[in-house]
């Protein structure tokens, strides 16, 4: 049976004005915070960066981890050398749908 997904949007935002982090390194950021916290590869939530621009983004996420994604991705305070500080800007069950209403 295919699971449910979820559609979290985020905004990356940082004091460097001219911020552009690369989708590789934001990744690679997203799973060791993924360990450090819930002790669990990315995988097994089920996480897939669909869309990074180097600022805004959007990851899919099994439902039933939603509010777990939501924690991993606030947790993000660091990403390559840049601070920065994660927000969520809005869920949905559907890309179109999240980019309609939060992005």
């Amino acid at each position: 049976m295919k699971e449910d997904a979820r559609y979290i949007g985020f905004e990356v935002n940082s004091s460097e004005n001219t911020l552009e982090i690369d989708k590789s390194d934001f990744i690679f950021e997203m799973k060791q915070i993924c360990l450090k916290l819930f002790n669990k590869n990315y995988h097994e939530f089920g996480i897939y960066l669909v869309r990074f621009d180097g600022k805004k983004g959007i990851v899919k996420c099994k439902h039933t981890e939603k509010e777990n994604i939501i924690k991993l991705l606030k947790s993000i305070k660091k990403i390559s050398s840049f601070d920065v500080d994660i927000n969520t800007l809005g869920t949905s069950g559907t890309i179109k749908s999240l980019i309609k209403k939060h992005l």
